[in-house]
């Protein structure tokens, strides 16, 4: 390819690029686009169809002296690009990812022509000048017609090929500390009612005049949807003193809510206003989706799926189905694939219409037969997810052809609901992902100095060991794409992480002595090809059953975990034990050689202990009482107890059970004011346990929960998510789990033809 030829403007597509001018062009309108990542697609552009390695791209936008973590900073400039040119790395019309070797530009790119030396022009001198310009202003008026036509099919062989998009707009505008929950809109498009952690509110769409609900003291909603007319909102909530939810008829016009049936959640309303679809569970939960009335009455279930989890029934536009995401919840089973299936009414028959093991929450069933979901994305994209859609066939609820991407960018996208005239969907547009904090502790008042934020990233990582000094925190991180193990000084900018580590970690220990690292490790998932996988029938465009649902729904295997061990600094992981259905281990500290490890069976949670140098285990104790899949727990340092508190369950009052390693009656710690347990370590002292907990209500905070069960708050932020607190060996320094980033409501406005 001559030098000059990459000068000018190049064109792709629909797209101009200018090199000298740096600017990117859509059908002649600009394009923003940050300085790094134009730079990456000028060196895509000089060679197409080649392999441009990360090392070429690093040279390009750093100097040889600069200190920056690339990988994050290559990934995060070419996932901007993709923003730009609406591509995305799991379907590349323009840039493919090469994994660990590069990228490289797929779409035909056209050069400009190299200009004509006046040497090489010749004219006939015996052509008088109004022949002359008679001939010259002939083949320019060709010139320009034959570029104007060849612009005009190009431009339109590109639309036929790239659908226009809907148009992302923002909502609300909430801080960090109030994310939006959840939001849907009404059925003319009009208003959006939506949830956050200072109660439910309804905003006029086109004014952004925003207003709370008036309701109840101690009503506490946590889904909505809206009824046909628009002047009810049918509400998942919680009243007053009760531990589990209804649904409930909140009228907008003023009254009271009214229950219409309880024990239930997440109801969604018929478009012929008739019936009320809603989700039921067993003690798997949410295993069952029944139908009732509209005003609550006549409930019959027509899904019991045991073992499975099923998210929130989508009706679709005739009332005569509704599909909803079905995914694997049995403790310990590992899957591939969540499934979006629908039913039918009349017949009661259910079909697969797509599977992938990224999709995510919520669904829409739009009015021109679509089926709108959230899907996440493959690494090192890990961290955000996508408004998808698929056509669906309105007789039978099959599939035509292959889904399509609707958004694009960093951040979660749970679909939620979609206006009645199709043209206004709502998703909820999220960040909010864990990080690693640190803070220094009293170890007499137990009080808890101000928190630095250790890990200084937008990647998820998880804190569970100090290292024996005290001065770094170890902890897993998806960083690197899968989970890997890191570690981070106090004050330092960014964490080492652990060399030889095998597989994905996905939970790490230390040893009894302190000089290994212990790690569950799970198999990567392989990346899906979205272009093959679960093919409507031999034809895409014609439709057909997705695939026939084969998985028996009262058998599992369990997934196949590998406990490993490798020296504190690095070096070689080895296998210390396997065994499917782990789930937790945990050890005691020296002089103690105490080593627990639980695993899911099909009816009970059954402790191990093992030998942290053999993986010698034996059974030590069984516990198969009701909703035993929710316990959670942690060894004393050491070893002469088992605290076990059963999460995410409302109760009464909070429990937490210490059971004896060294046998004898257990006993119960009965934490007065505090609803429900999330999270409980032992403090290094062992005299009492860090536990992340929830008022009789929405605060949730840290406490410190001594041996009578008396518990002192001491970190009560307003923040969504507090996780869990690791102490260092000494007792006098923290690491805890906290989430960072914020949560809003977005709409997508749909094109008319899309």
């Amino acid at each position: 390819m001559p030098g000059n030829s990459v000068r000018g403007v190049m064109r792709f597509g629909i797209f101009e690029v200018d090199l000298q001018a740096g600017q990117l062009r859509r059908n002649g309108c600009k394009v923003r686009l940050q300085d790094q990542p134009f730079q990456v697609l000028a060196m895509l552009l000089k060679r197409p169809g080649e392999v441009v390695p990360r090392e070429d791209l690093r040279a390009r936008l750093w100097s040889s002296d600069t200190f920056v973590d690339f990988d994050h900073g290559l990934n995060a400039a070419v996932k901007r690009l993709r923003d730009a040119l609406g591509d995305s790395a799991e379907n590349p019309r323009f840039v493919e990812t090469l994994a660990r070797r590069g990228y490289r530009f797929l779409a035909p790119v056209e050069f400009p022509a190299v200009e004509t030396s006046t040497a090489q022009v010749h004219v006939t001198s015996n052509l008088s000048k109004p022949r002359r310009w008679r001939m010259f202003a002939g083949a320019f008026l060709l010139v320009v017609v034959a570029i104007a036509l060849g612009l005009h099919l190009g431009m339109r062989a590109s639309r036929a090929h790239q659908p226009v998009q809907p148009t992302e707009i923002r909502l609300t505008a909430n801080s960090p500390d109030v994310p939006v929950y959840f939001g849907a809109i009404s059925p003319d498009g009009r208003y959006l009612a939506y949830i956050d952690p200072r109660g439910t509110f309804l905003r006029e769409i086109a004014t952004d005049e925003t207003h709370p609900l008036p309701l109840p003291g101690g009503f506490r909603v946590h889904h909505v949807s809206w009824f046909p007319d628009g002047s009810h909102l049918l509400a998942e909530a919680v009243a007053g003193s009760e531990e589990r939810s209804g649904l409930w008829n909140i009228p907008l016009l003023g009254g009271a809510p009214r229950k219409l049936v309880a024990d239930v959640e997440a109801g969604n309303i018929s478009p012929d206003g008739k019936q009320i679809a809603f989700l039921r569970g067993d003690k798997f939960d949410h295993s069952e989706i029944w139908l009732a009335n509209v005003e609550g009455g006549a409930p019959r279930m027509a899904i019991k799926a045991p073992g499975f989890v099923l998210g929130p029934p989508a009706w679709s536009p005739d009332s005569q189905r509704f599909a909803y995401l079905k995914d694997i919840c049995w403790p310990g089973y590992g899957t591939e694939d969540i499934q979006i299936e629908t039913y039918d009414l009349a017949s009661g028959i259910t079909d697969v219409v797509f599977s992938d093991y990224r999709l995510q929450y919520g669904l829409v069933w739009t009015r021109d037969n679509r089926i709108l979901f959230s899907r996440a994305e493959e690494p090192p994209d890990q961290g955000e997810s996508n408004v998808w859609a698929v056509k669906v066939d309105a007789r039978s609820g099959w599939r035509w052809g292959a889904p399509v991407r609707l958004t694009s960018g960093p951040d979660w996208k749970p679909v939620i609901n979609m206006s009645a005239d199709g043209k206004h969907a709502v998703f909820i547009r999220t960040n909010i992902e864990p990080a690693v904090f640190v803070a220094d502790v009293d170890v007499k008042s137990r009080d808890i100095g101000k928190l630095q934020r250790l890990t200084l990233d937008e990647w998820q990582s998880r804190p569970y060991e100090w290292t024996p000094d005290g001065k770094s925190v170890l902890f897993v991180s998806n960083r690197e794409g899968a989970f890997h193990i890191f570690r981070q000084q106090i004050g330092a900018v960014s964490p080492e992480p652990i060399s030889g580590v095998q597989g994905s970690a996905v939970i790490l220990r230390l040893n009894p002595e302190r000089t290994e690292i212990l790690y569950l490790a799970e198999a990567d998932r392989k990346p899906v090809d979205t272009s093959t996988a679960v093919p409507s029938s031999q034809n895409s465009n014609v439709p057909g059953p997705s695939a026939a649902n084969t998985q028996p729904e009262t058998e599992f295997q369990y997934r196949s975990v590998r406990l490993m061990h490798i020296p504190l600094e690095g070096g070689t992981a080895q296998l210390l034990l396997q065994d499917s259905g782990i789930n937790n281990f945990q050890c005691a500290r020296w002089p103690s050689r105490e080593c627990l490890c639980s695993k899911y069976t099909k009816d009970a949670l059954v402790f191990y202990e093992f030998d942290a140098k053999t993986g010698a285990k034996k059974e030590w104790l069984r516990i198969s009482e009701p909703e035993w899949q929710y316990f959670n727990w942690s060894l004393s340092p050491d070893g002469r107890t088992l605290a076990l508190a059963k999460k995410m369950r409302a109760a009464p009052e909070a429990e937490i059970r210490l059971i004896s390693t060294r046998g004898g009656a257990g006993r119960v710690l009965k934490v007065k004011d505090w609803a429900r347990i999330a999270t409980i370590d032992w403090a290094a002292d062992g005299k009492s346990l860090w536990a992340s907990a929830v008022l009789h209500g929405e605060t949730r905070a840290l406490i410190n929960i001594d041996l009578r069960g008396r518990a002192k708050p001491v970190l009560q932020e307003n923040k969504p998510y507090v996780g869990w607190a690791i102490p260092s060996q000494d007792g006098k320094h923290l690491a805890i789990w906290e989430s960072t980033g914020g949560s809003n409501a977005w709409m997508l406005e749909v094109p008319l033809a899309w």
